[in-house]
């Protein structure tokens, strides 16, 4: 059996016009739900009954801030999120041959400073219409 290493799991998003993998990344998730629809009616015998809804997804990740270096760091991520996205960006998660891609907006930006501990940062990417997998 096969078990993927997480390590080798990245997050990208565009920037520039070219997809490019947060650096210094220390996690990564994806997460796909949908919603349901409340189908009950009198004849269910007093359970509840439902029915697939509209489906959404998000992606999310942490990284240590670069003071200088190359990669998509901390002011990257913080200029492409101020930016018109009115297209939403392209963003992928995963390795090569099992790669989840869609376009996306940045939803949340944060910055964590604790006393005499690394800089780290935060994104939160909320998806607009089909996450494809290939």
């Amino acid at each position: 059996m096969a078990i993927q290493n997480a390590t080798d799991v990245v997050l990208s998003v565009t920037q520039g016009g070219s997809l490019q993998e947060v650096a210094h990344a220390t996690s990564c998730s994806l997460s796909i739900n949908m919603d349901l629809r409340d189908s009950t009616t009198k004849s269910s015998a007093g359970w509840q009954q439902n029915l697939g809804g509209l489906k959404s997804w998000e992606m999310s990740g942490d990284a240590f801030v670069e003071v200088d270096g190359s990669g998509l760091n901390s002011e990257e991520i913080f200029a492409v999120m101020i930016a018109d996205q009115g297209a939403g960006i392209t963003c992928t998660f995963g390795v090569s041959g099992m790669t989840y891609t869609g376009t996306a907006y940045i939803t949340s930006f944060s910055v964590e400073a604790g006393v005499e501990e690394n800089v780290t940062f935060s994104i939160s990417l909320t998806g607009s219409g089909v996450l494809a997998l290939s």
